[in-house]
């Protein structure tokens, strides 16, 4: 089963920098809105990839914009469903749109790697 953190205004920022940061750190975030079909469609298909990723100290977290509605401008994110990749608090790639699940996932093992 997955772990997805669910991320909001408050605690986005702990999340992308924590305070014991001994190695390099990533975050793959779910921008959504409780109201977009297509987001509900690609929810399935975000918690698959992040079973896939599981072992690879990898945080998985669910920006819900309506909730939040500063997070998803703050970083360039102009529509939802989008998939956020950051590195060591960079945003480094995104997934933007209703993907199918092959597609994600060639998407952030390219980005990732397979660590």
């Amino acid at each position: 089963m997955s772990n997805i953190l669910s991320l909001d205004s408050d605690n986005f920022s702990s999340t992308l920098y924590p305070l014991e940061q001994d190695e390099q750190q990533t975050v793959v975030v779910y921008f959504s809105a409780s109201w977009c079909l297509p987001c509900k469609n690609m929810y399935p298909i975000f918690t698959k990839l992040s079973e896939c990723f599981q072992e690879n100290n990898i945080d998985f977290g669910i920006v819900d914009i309506a909730q939040s509605p500063t997070l998803a401008p703050r970083y360039g994110i102009k529509s939802v469903p989008t998939i956020a990749v950051f590195q060591d608090t960079r945003l480094i790639d995104i997934i933007a749109g209703e993907v199918p699940f092959n597609r994600a996932l060639m998407v952030l093992e390219k980005t990732l790697g397979k660590r």
